[in-house]
């Protein structure tokens, strides 16, 4: 156990480390060990929530709800309890991987007479059902050791005593300044007097710790059914949104049977649709007919194939993926091998397919933001989650003085017809979150994730060749620059060849890139945070990863 003054030491490294998140310095970040615990995160103070946990005898269900709660203090611009998200978790007890959905639905009232003519992309109308605390509450309450007032803890004291703000959390705010400025409540709780947090100062969120002290003693249902769900229903009404008391009333998370695949001899376990994780399996099954250890890593030969894949893999993402409850989905046929040889005959290793559309299979860009936490503890229980706002701050809005923005994923249905994410009452937007657990001969191996839109499932396959196939230890896996595809193609199902490619990839691959038929754009980094926890098959030992591409952090002991 670390005593006080290694407790605060560790703290005053981390924060040390989070002024100057330079890729340059940071690339090289260690892996990170432990034998009784770990949790990686996208921000140092929510690993360290988690570990606290961990530190006090909770597991890793335990941890994993104080961490998520703890970011969505720290970090509002990803994640509140306002938003939506996924669970894919494994229990040791019983060896289940076992996939959790709460990623809330439109309101009832959400018709397409409802949205005609309106922007919903942010404020009122953006608003789908809050989901966040009945996922915790499902993940507690079914594999949970502490109560609710134990892990959320360490969230109430960050909201009531505050955190030291960094220079991005200033920037980020000035630069979403006007939108949130829109929405007096929003105002209120991040423009104190018309300014901002500066960095170095104590921001702290009264109504926020208020609301989470409400949940820390009455349960989630006081934000569902309570009085907090009345005031919710009430803002909306004066302001002209959607969102009501049944809304919230009638949620409930869901267990959903988890998708899968085989690799190289490992079984690789995430979310089925509405969530995207799908194309990352689709992946997966089709590089698994090349020998990818003969191209050297990330040569324009190797580049060249993990960029076919991927469009092949959006196309049919685009094309199928919906939520099921409304759309049906060939989930068996599009994971097939069969399936998977079909679209590799369209790869050619020499030049670029100009144009690629979806396949076949038989019946059956505005950034999104995003948080990814991963936890594992000295039982071998594995917890991959991720949850969202939508875009930076979700709507925008600050709902009444509960302190929690909502998010804005009602834009990722639309009104054309022919869309499989039709407007529609009670629908769930297509995600792209994809929170994935691994195992080798039927054991845990690795949990991991990320955020970042549309490239999560693009990146994790990278990340996952890489350790599965280059053998590379899970921090340098990580760490390696990627390719994502690049332009705004979320909803379109002929995906042109374009490319966002970290700039550290050498000039002469882009080059050649281009000269095979992409187009190549040149980026600082993959918006991508992947963290995530490999338990070593042979010690035992847990080995984390953390993208050194901004603050994302693994803490174990």
């Amino acid at each position: 156990m670390l005593g006080s003054s290694s407790m605060l030491g560790l703290v005053l490294a981390i924060l040390v480390l989070t002024t100057d998140p330079s890729i340059a310095q940071l690339v090289e970040r260690p892996l990170i060990t432990g034998r009784h615990g770990m949790v990686t995160s996208l921000h140092p103070l929510s690993s360290l929530a988690g570990l606290k946990i961990l530190m006090k005898g909770g597991n890793a269900f335990d941890a994993a709800v104080a961490t998520a709660v703890a970011t969505t203090v720290v970090d509002p611009k990803n994640s509140t309890i306002g938003g939506q998200g996924f669970a894919t978790i494994y229990a040791a007890k019983t060896g289940e991987v076992r996939a959790l959905n709460f990623f809330g639905p439109s309101p009832k009232a959400a018709t397409i007479d409802a949205f005609k003519g309106k922007d919903y992309t942010r404020g009122y109308l953006s608003c789908p059902v809050p989901s966040n605390l009945k996922g915790y509450q499902v993940i507690l309450e079914t594999y949970g050791t502490m109560s609710w007032e134990q892990v959320l803890e360490p969230a109430i004291e960050l909201a009531q005593n505050g955190f030291v703000v960094t220079q991005e959390f200033t920037q980020l705010l000035e630069e979403q300044r006007d939108e949130l400025n829109r929405y007096p409540e929003t105002a209120r709780v991040f423009f104190k007097n018309g300014v901002a947090p500066r960095p170095g100062e104590i921001f702290i969120q009264a109504d926020l710790a208020r609301t989470l002290r409400e949940v820390a003693k009455k349960g989630p249902d006081v934000f569902y059914k309570g009085e907090i769900a009345r005031q919710v229903d009430e803002f909306f009404n004066a302001h002209g949104g959607l969102l009501s008391y049944g809304d919230l009333a009638s949620y409930e998370a869901q267990w959903v049977e988890p998708i899968s695949t085989s690799y190289r001899g490992y079984t690789i376990y995430t979310q089925p649709p509405n969530s995207s994780a799908i194309a990352m399996l689709m992946q997966l099954n089709i590089l698994e007919g090349y020998d990818v250890t003969s191209y050297h890593h990330n040569s324009a030969e190797y580049l060249h194939l993990v960029a076919e894949v991927m469009r092949l893999a959006l196309a049919d993402r685009n094309q199928y993926v919906a939520d099921p409850e409304f759309v049906s989905i060939p989930v068996s046929s599009l994971l097939s091998k069969e399936y998977a040889g079909k679209r590799r005959q369209l790869i050619d290793l020499r030049k670029t397919i100009p144009v690629v559309r979806p396949g076949e299979p038989m019946s059956e860009r505005e950034r999104d933001h995003t948080t990814h936490l991963t936890v594992v503890d000295r039982d071998g229980n594995m917890v991959a989650l991720t949850q969202t706002l939508g875009a930076w701050y979700g709507s925008g809005v600050v709902v009444g003085n509960t302190g929690v923005i909502f998010s804005n994923q009602m834009r990722h249905l639309h009104l054309d017809p022919k869309s499989p994410s039709l407007v529609g009452p009670g629908r769930r937007p297509r995600s792209n979150q994809s929170p994935t657990i691994v195992l080798k001969d039927g054991r845990p191996f690795m949990a991991i994730g990320t955020p970042g839109g549309d490239g999560i499932w693009q990146r994790l396959t990278q990340v996952m060749v890489n350790i599965l196939d280059f053998k590379m230890d899970i921090q340098t896996a990580i760490s390696k620059p990627r390719i994502i595809l690049g332009g705004f193609q979320e909803t379109g199902t002929e995906i042109r060849p374009v490319l966002d490619v970290e700039e550290r990839i050498p000039p002469d691959v882009r080059r050649e890139l281009s000269t095979r038929g992409f187009i190549i754009n040149i980026i600082a980094d993959d918006e991508g945070r992947v963290n995530g926890i490999i338990k070593d098959p042979k010690t035992g030992f847990l080995l984390g990863g953390a993208d050194p591409r901004s603050e994302t952090y693994a803490i174990g002991w």
